[in-house]
């Protein structure tokens, strides 16, 4: 009975060891894996991926698109970063072959705005926004998950200001959000939900993490609520 104790304590222990092993070279791989999207435009979407622990050989790019008005996947599509780029050579990044160029059908995934994002080994390194008015080289860069409510003109919500906001413009919809900014300044593009807002306004009650989006009636901020969405700066 100890031998056997034994043996099943010493297999445990290798089992261990071998889990260990390979989640550190997975966490390995993931921390040495950089790249970018350089542009989401009508022809498809380009940029590069290396690890600088595999130089030699090129890495598989997953690219998913996600419509932003309903929040499906209209796509994922696989490509190879192995084009030579002489930029990327001159920056070190191995012998510079690991462009990527990936034509995109975005016709056939109906109009609105998509959340292009890209993974490799596993790890998302890059996304970007496609859709009408959105320059092909606008980068997205997540801010975390943020609390999110609604206000609107109403005395209810607004407390007599109207459609005033704090930085002396007149809020929109689909346009204006409340921030603190502390933590995001007056002037910053946000994308919450697939729309691009600008903060301009401060609420009383809106502190941290915590972004309050403007409608035009009462209506439509109960219907909103409240929601915990992740929330990207629009550089």
């Amino acid at each position: 009975m100890k031998q056997t104790a034994k043996r099943i304590h010493l297999l445990s222990g290798a089992l261990l060891m071998t889990a260990f092993l390979w989640i550190s070279a997975l966490n390995i791989f993931a921390a040495q894996t950089s790249g970018i999207v350089d542009y989401a435009d009508e022809n498809g979407v380009r940029g590069w991926a290396f690890n600088s622990s595999q130089a030699d050989q090129p890495l598989e790019v997953k690219v998913v698109i996600t419509n932003q008005a309903n929040g499906q996947v209209a796509a994922e599509l696989t490509t190879e970063a192995s084009i030579y780029r002489e930029d990327l050579a001159a920056q070190g990044l191995g012998t510079g072959n690991c462009g990527f160029d990936i034509s995109v059908p975005w016709e056939s995934y109906g109009e609105g705005t998509f959340l292009v994002e890209t993974y490799a080994g596993g790890q998302r390194f890059s996304s970007k926004l496609y859709g009408k008015g959105i320059p092909a080289s606008s980068q997205l860069r997540s801010l975390g998950v943020f609390r999110t409510t609604a206000y609107c003109p109403c005395r209810q919500c607004s407390g007599g200001w109207g459609g005033r906001t704090s930085t002396g413009t007149i809020a929109k919809a689909n346009h204006t959000i409340s921030v603190d900014p502390r933590v995001i300044p007056y002037g910053t593009r946000i994308m919450v939900n697939g729309i691009i807002y600008t903060a301009e306004d401060r609420g009383g009650g809106v502190k941290g993490n915590h972004i309050d989006i403007f409608f035009n009636t009462h209506g439509e901020t109960r219907a909103y609520g409240m929601r915990n969405v992740e929330a990207f700066l629009v550089q």
